[in-house]
Parts: structure tokens; C-alpha cells; sequence
């Protein structure tokens, strides 16, 4: 590591480049390489059609986006760090958006453009990094927990006037009211901690320091006291993003399921939980498959539940693809192909996605040519239904069934395809504009955040 403003040599490359021992390590490493046309017209050979075309379309459109930022604080202490994350829900009205454009006329209403924009409701989050002890806490860690509880407890991430709908209303609705915990994540002192309804906060018996329910997801441990926090504020942006979606669609089941009904979701990523808070994954796919049996007990439509992919390997497999794939037609990605075409190169499981994904995964081409990689919820309660189904192997033969997501498929093709975006490479309108609203962007965003960071700290 350099100096304060001293700079890197312009011939530091020089011994790399003459080192043998560098050019023989890349003589041994072998990377994936896009596929010939011969390979690819191999590969998209059982790509399928669904069938009839799907009339459904929702009244409403809701999607979700985050964005981070957490950079150290120049100042005296170089690594101090605040996280701000950013989540934002954009809600469509359909027929405004199918009104954009006038009849008889080439041209978007921009009066129209402008209320579809002001249609976004972020949603701010302030969070303690390294050497920040928050409220006076003992540790840099111990203060992340307090300000991760007090943040989704509050009403900000609520839909009501209560915190029934909030995200600790939410966690505590898909752990069957009851969440446990069974360490304290201060002093790791083993002991139960039952969190219900009103009891969200324990103490704990040996080092007496509060235990928050949000304690459940984890996502404190990978705050450290000093260095870099950016992976702990991009897991907390993870988790929150799928819970404040649940906690919307709850709400909307028990005040409106007519207007539920007629309703699709979109988040941006596909339909996972990654790192310390994976376990949700799990209580979010019970969940959604409860909503499914409570619409259809009402003779009701379940909502459309849709994860939008605009980046990672599945994509750039695609778009590698995207050329030879027929217009209209799409494919399951079972593990198998995974494994042979797009993670080619790492170790084959029994189940991709076992401890992590509450959703399937497709690739689709529009008719107009563009190239979607999305998701549906996995129509099942859990992963293990019963003995005789408990293996890993068995549901990730099962969870590729086309069969169980007929209906749904043809609800997000028609979605997809009516809000194709032209601005980007296999974007849709209502992800762009839930990004708009949630990114931060480094220059001047991240310059005006450094500001305020600065001088709310006095530093």
C-alpha cells in the first residue's frame, strides 16, 4: 500500500510481464470462451415455445431496486465508514403507462412521462461502518445490530399505520410468529432467544447486552471493527429488498386480495438470498406458496412474483446466445445446463441454489429479439415436502418441471414483452425506473453523501 499521495511507478508492470512463473500460470488456466455457431445452434436446439398466448395483464406493475454506498471518510481516520443504502418501489398503472403515447400520434405525452416518475417511493438507510460505535455501544458490531433493528422496526418499511407490515412484522409472519435464535451475537454465550409480537428485544444472561430479532439475519457478521464494510451493507440491501416486498404483498392479502389478484411484483436479481441472511430464502418460498393457496381458496388469481436478472453469468450466457435463440421461445435452466454452459467451470451440486434460491430460473427471447434471464418462485411450501422427497437431488428434478409454472410463464412473457425498454440492453421500463429512484450515483452522489458524512461527524 502507497503513501499518502505517493504515486505507483509507470514500469511496475515490467517484472510481471517478465516473470515466466506468471506466463506459465496463465498457460494453465481455462476459461470459458463463447461458444462457436455450431456449439450454440447445438445448445439452444431445446429451447420450446409455451404454447397459446396469455391475454393476462396486470393493473399494476410494482418493481424493486437498491443501491449502496459506503466509502471510507476522508478525515483524520482514513477508514471510518457510514453505509447509506437506498431501496426503491416504483408502482405502474398499466393503462396510464399504455396511455403514454396518444392516438394518432408519434410522440410520448411528457406530462404523462413525468407522473410515471414521480410514481417511486424510496426508502433510506443510514448504517454504521468501521470505527463508528453507534448510541455508544461496546463494539462497531454491536451498534450495526441496534441501528439495523431500529431501522426496519420503525415504520419507514411499513405499508399501514402499524408495524404489522413492516420488515420485523414480515420476519416474524414467515417464521410462524416465533423467530429463535440460539447464541447471543455480542458475547456467542449459548442461550434461546424466542422473539414474538411485542418481545422483538431480549437481554442476554451473561454479558446482559441487547439481542435484537434482526439478530436472526446475520448480516452483523460481517461487520469487522476497523477495514472496509461494503459486503455487510450490500447483504443487509439483499435481504431488505425481498422483505419489503413480502411485507407489501401481506399487506395487500389481507386488505385488498381482489386488487392482489391483478398484480405483478418485479425485482431486480433473481429470486435469492445470499450470504449470512440465506436462510430467509426458505421462509419466503413458504410464504409465497401460502399466498398462492389463500388466493386460490378465494377463487382469486395469485399475484405474479417476478426476479429480473441484468447481470451475472446466466445473462452474459444469454446474450452470448441471444442470436441463435428463435424469437418467442424459452428454457427451463436446469441444473445440468448450468453446470455444462454457464458455470462450467465450477463443482457440480445435487441442487443449484439449495441454500439460497426460492425461485427457477428461465431465458427468453422476445419477438422482438431481446434476451431475458428471470424467475419464478418454486411452486412448493419447502425443499423437503416429505421423506421420501427430502433428497436434493429429487427437487431439483422436480423444480424444472414446466408444467408447474405454465400459467405463470405466459403472465411474465407478456410482462416482459410489453415493457421492453429500447434505453438498454434487455432492460424493462419498471426496473429502469426503480433503479432511477435507487441509485446512488458516485459523482456527485457519493461526493454529497462524503459531505454530509463529514460533517455530521464532525471529523
Amino acid at each position: 500500500m502507497p503513501y499518502s499521495n505517493q504515486f505507483a511507478g509507470k514500469g511496475g508492470h515490467s517484472d510481471i510481464i517478465k516473470n515466466p512463473d506468471v506466463q506459465s500460470f496463465l498457460d494453465n488456466c481455462d476459461p470459458i470462451t463463447t461458444p462457436s455457431e455450431e456449439e450454440a445452434k447445438k445448445i439452444v436446439a431445446d429451447f420450446m415455445r409455451l404454447g397459446k398466448g396469455c391475454e393476462w395483464m396486470p393493473s399494476h406493475v410494482v418493481a424493486s431496486d437498491a443501491s449502496p454506498y459506503s466509502e471510507p471518510v476522508n478525515g483524520l481516520f482514513p477508514s471510518t465508514q457510514i453505509g447509506y443504502v437506498k431501496n426503491s418501489l416504483v408502482i405502474i398503472d398499466v393503462n396510464n403507462y399504455d396511455g403514454l403515447k396518444p392516438i394518432n400520434s408519434r410522440y410520448v405525452d411528457p406530462f404523462r412521462v413525468a407522473e410515471l416518475h414521480r410514481n417511486g417511493d424510496p426508502i433510506s438507510f443510514t448504517l454504521p461502518g468501521s470505527n463508528i460505535r453507534y448510541k455508544g455501544a461496546k463494539t462497531v458490531q454491536d451498534g450495526f445490530r441496534r441501528a439495523v433493528y431500529e431501522q426496519l422496526s420503525d415504520l419507514r418499511t411499513s405499508f399501514t399505520n402499524d408495524k404489522t407490515y413492516n420488515v420485523v412484522g414480515t420476519l416474524l409472519a414467515i417464521d410462524d410468529n416465533e423467530v429463535e435464535l440460539k447464541k447471543c451475537p455480542s458475547c456467542q454465550h449459548e442461550q434461546l432467544f424466542a422473539f414474538k409480537r411485542n418481545e422483538e428485544v431480549m437481554k442476554c444472561n451473561q454479558c446482559s447486552e441487547d439481542v435484537y430479532i434482526t439478530d436472526s439475519l446475520r448480516i452483523h457478521e460481517q461487520i469487522s471493527e476497523h477495514g472496509e464494510n461494503n459486503s455487510a451493507m450490500t447483504r443487509f440491501m439483499n435481504v431488505v429488498e425481498h422483505l419489503i416486498i413480502a411485507s407489501f404483498i401481506r399487506m395487500l392479502g389481507k386488505h385488498n386480495p381482489e386488487l392482489l389478484s391483478h398484480m405483478a411484483f418485479i425485482i431486480d436479481g433473481p429470486l435469492a438470498i445470499f450470504g449470512q441472511p440465506a436462510k430467509t430464502h426458505a421462509r419466503l418460498m413458504k410464504l409465497y406458496d401460502t399466498v398462492v393457496k389463500f388466493m386460490e381458496e378465494k377463487n382469486l388469481e395469485p399475484p405474479l412474483l417476478l426476479g429480473i436478472q441484468k447481470t451475472g453469468t446466466a445473462v452474459e450466457h444469454a446474450k452470448a446466445l441471444g442470436r441463435y435463440i428463435e424469437k418467442g421461445t424459452f428454457r427451463v435452466i436446469d441444473d445440468e445446463y448450468r453446470h455444462k454452459y454457464i458455470a462450467a467451470r465450477s463443482e457440480k451440486s445435487e441442487n443449484f441454489g439449495h441454500e439460497t434460491y426460492y425461485g427457477q430460473d428461465f431465458i427468453y427471447r422476445t419477438d422482438s429479439g431481446k434476451v431475458f434471464v428471470f424467475g419464478l418462485p418454486y411452486p412448493f411450501e419447502s425443499k423437503s415436502q416429505s421423506s421420501s422427497e427430502a433428497t436434493k437431488s429429487s427437487f431439483a428434478s422436480k423444480k424444472i418441471e414446466v408444467d408447474r409454472y405454465y400459467k405463470n410463464l405466459g403472465k411474465a412473457m407478456k410482462v416482459i414483452s410489453h415493457f421492453e425498454l429500447e434505453l438498454y440492453d434487455n432492460a424493462i421500463v419498471p426496473i429502469a425506473l426503480a433503479h432511477r429512484h435507487a441509485s446512488i450515483s458516485l459523482v456527485p452522489g457519493g461526493k454529497v453523501l462524503d459531505i454530509l458524512t463529514r460533517k455530521g461527524l464532525k471529523i
